[in-house]
């Protein structure tokens, strides 16, 4: 047990300290929360099982980052107080399932940041109360969307990341499209065209779909329309498909269609033709999961004229050296160890080419 004796230790050793970092105490003494409640930095408190009100109502007057992630339940009157924390987060991955009074109160809560990814079912109802949130909510837990439920979670103000969705249908995807903020769907591994033509309406600039690895050349041509958010009178869009482990040279061709950042850092081959095809892509282009590049591959991307990233790349001829070091943005090599003088040179005449620190000399 996280003794009263243990916590005056832990606030005597708080300048040393700073965040209490994961406690292997299971349970809370109330007068140790009382005294911990005081803590000038984030608590994670993640060994804890069980939690009793009288804690749950101390531990609420924190003012700082608050995680319980090892708590499997909490009575309605502990939710209650724990709905009244203010601080940068609370965090109770942990919780299962939540009662409807768990559910209102915690809909209610005033902090900056409320994390609830254990849950895996939730009401439409519940969602819906839970949507009116006034901070950042993760649900990453969830597994599926009602049509309804994707309404209510579009209204929010707040980036929405559900990671745990893995299957989305038409009725969900039209509706998440018009949510305004970035929008989170890393746990789809497929996506229909029609989800794609919906999603590719989402007016928030980020739209990430980490999950997919393989993308039909209909889907990409959907997803390519992405035009994100309108700033200033311009769009900016963050397409993100970071596990996405093959590209066909003609599913390469739609996605440069799409004007904004593109990540592709899992691509680990890329064909001559599909670098010809990205190359003409209007904004930022990650490809830092190739580690080799052909000449010209090189050639091809030495025409693009965003940031590039390339920072897998270990090896370089000096011919493809030469080719990328005409790129006009901003370049990263991170990796690159193989490289001659010649094509160092090169590289290193572009001052927008980040080069590893022995190629800078």
């Amino acid at each position: 047990m996280l003794t009263v004796d243990v916590a005056r230790h832990l606030l005597k050793a708080e300048l040393a300290l700073g965040a209490l970092w994961p406690l292997p105490y299971s349970t809370i003494a109330n007068d140790a929360s009382i005294l911990l409640a005081k803590h000038k930095h984030d608590i994670y408190l993640n060994g804890l099982t069980t939690l009793s009100d009288k804690a749950a109502e101390a531990l609420a007057k924190h003012e700082h980052g608050l995680s319980l992630d090892g708590l499997p339940e909490i009575s309605d009157r502990a939710a209650v107080w724990l709905a009244k924390h203010k601080g940068r987060f609370l965090s109770l991955n942990g919780l299962t399932v939540l009662s409807e009074k768990a559910v209102d109160a915690f809909a209610k809560h005033e902090g900056d940041w409320l994390s609830l990814n254990g849950l895996t079912t939730l009401s439409d109802k519940a969602i819906s109360q839970l949507a009116t949130h006034k901070g950042r909510l993760t649900l990453d837990g969830i597994a599926s969307l009602s049509g309804h439920a994707a309404e209510s979670l579009a209204q929010r103000k707040h980036y929405l990341t559900l990671r745990g969705v893995k299957t989305l249908t038409h009725e969900a995807a039209k509706a998440l499209a018009k949510h305004k903020e970035g929008l989170h769907l890393d746990g789809l591994t497929m996506l229909s065209t029609e989800s794609a033509e919906q999603l590719a309406k989402h007016e928030g600039t980020t739209l990430s779909l980490n999950g997919l690895i393989t993308l039909t050349v209909e889907t990409a041509e959907a997803l390519a329309t992405h035009k994100g958010s309108e700033r200033n009178g311009k769009w900016h869009s963050n397409l993100e498909l970071r596990q996405l482990r093959t590209l066909s040279d003609d599913a390469a061709a739609a996605l440069a269609k799409h004007r904004g950042a593109l990540n592709l850092c899992s691509l680990t081959m890329l064909s001559d033709e599909a670098a010809k095809a990205l190359a003409q892509h209007e904004g930022a282009l990650f490809l830092s999961g190739l580690t080799t590049l052909s000449d010209e591959a090189a050639k091809a991307l030495g025409q693009h004229k965003d940031w590039l990233s390339l920072r897998g790349v270990t090896a370089l001829s000096t011919e493809a050296a030469k080719a990328l070091a005409q790129h006009k943005g901003r370049l990263d090599f991170g990796r690159l160890n193989t490289l001659s003088d010649e094509g160092a040179a090169a590289l290193r005449a572009n001052a927008e080419i980040d080069l590893p620190l022995k190629y800078r000399r």
